[in-house]
């Protein structure tokens, strides 16, 4: 039987792999990329090697592959303004992956898409929604606004529309 990325959703359902493991999983597929200037030299080694948790080989074979569509996805940027806001979105899903807005099957279909360039990552001028902001505000920032607003207000129009657009740039819902 061969096992792909797109099984690592069900081996994690049949409890194949532990939330602990897949933590581990979900924080390295939003952290390794950080350790470089553009994509173009992560390599899968580059998330396998920093694994803490042992995982049985069908597992360990679906979670390479996994990192596999992040490399090709991280490969697409190689512009590092556009590779930075591919990492701001990669840790803004890591949280939503753990809010559960947004499932690792969605997730891993999303990052194949970028990297075949069938999507774009989402674009937002956020001085014209905002005003005036800090140097470096991004997408992950823009969600926390848009948190902020809706615990103000749960019924702020505005803000619901925006969180749903942006979920749905992301792969969620």
């Amino acid at each position: 039987m061969i096992i792909t990325a797109y099984q690592l959703p069900a081996l994690y359902e049949q409890k194949r792999v532990s939330m602990q493991a897949m933590e581990e999983i979900v924080r390295l597929l939003a952290q390794a990329p950080l350790l470089y200037d553009d994509g173009q030299g992560i390599q899968v080694q580059d998330y396998m090697g920093g694994l803490e948790v042992e995982l049985e080989h069908v597992v360990r074979r679906a979670v390479t592959e996994l990192y596999e569509l992040a490399v090709q996805a991280c490969r697409a940027f190689a512009d590092p303004l556009a590779y930075e806001q591919l990492q701001d979105a990669l840790g803004l899903q890591a949280e939503l992956w753990q809010e559960e807005v947004l499932t690792l099957a969605n997730w891993m279909d999303w990052l194949k898409q970028i990297s075949e360039g069938k999507r774009t990552l989402p674009e937002y001028n956020f001085t014209a929604m905002l005003g005036n902001l800090p140097d470096g505000f991004m997408i992950h920032d823009f969600y926390d606004e848009l948190r902020y607003q809706l615990e103000q207000n749960p019924a702020n129009a505005w803000a619901i529309e925006e969180r749903d657009r942006l979920y749905a740039a992301l792969g969620a819902k």
